[in-house]
């Protein structure tokens, strides 16, 4: 999979207790491969717990707090897939916060199932996207399911280029 765009980039995954294990490890590979830096952002501060499918996961350490986050001081957000996580993100004030600086100032956003939950609480509209495929709106905002993550960040890295074609500024 090819992601050149991200290359280089700051990207912030926003996340709280519960987040889906498997897909959190498949986009920490990926960032990796394109030696793209994610941050771990949260509404836990220290450490924050995953979901492994039927149990707690393991613990993974938080870069920075929602309550602390700026939108300006990334290139990207990602918002993994996990019932539980959302469910606690939804009534967070500064999840809706960061993800609200991020869709107004035209950021690269990409949501994984229940995640485009937290999208449409900031008015984002969306279309379910197919099997094998992301939905993009507005060029800027990419929603896939977390069994076609490939998809999806394929989007997300589409995202990061300006509408001139050249890639983002970090």
């Amino acid at each position: 999979m090819q992601l050149s765009n991200l290359s280089g980039k700051t990207i912030a995954i926003m996340v709280a207790s519960g987040f889906d294990e498997a897909v959190f490890i498949a986009i920490q590979r990926a960032m990796m491969s394109v030696n793209a830096k994610l941050r771990v952002v949260s509404r836990d501060a220290g450490l924050t717990n995953a979901w492994n499918g039927t149990g707690w996961g393991m613990s993974y350490p938080v870069d920075a707090t929602l309550s602390t986050t700026l939108a300006v001081d990334y290139d990207a957000l990602i918002i993994p897939a996990g019932e539980r996580h959302v469910a606690t993100l939804t009534g967070e004030a500064h999840a809706k916060r960061l993800v609200r600086a991020f869709t107004r100032e035209g950021m690269p956003v990409l949501a994984l199932n229940e995640g485009t939950q937290i999208l449409e609480l900031v008015d984002v509209t969306l279309t379910a996207p197919a099997a094998g495929e992301a939905v993009v709106v507005d060029g800027k905002i990419a929603v896939a399911t977390k069994d076609d993550l490939a998809a999806g960040l394929i989007a997300l890295d589409t995202a990061m280029t300006k509408d001139d074609g050249e890639s983002v500024a970090a």
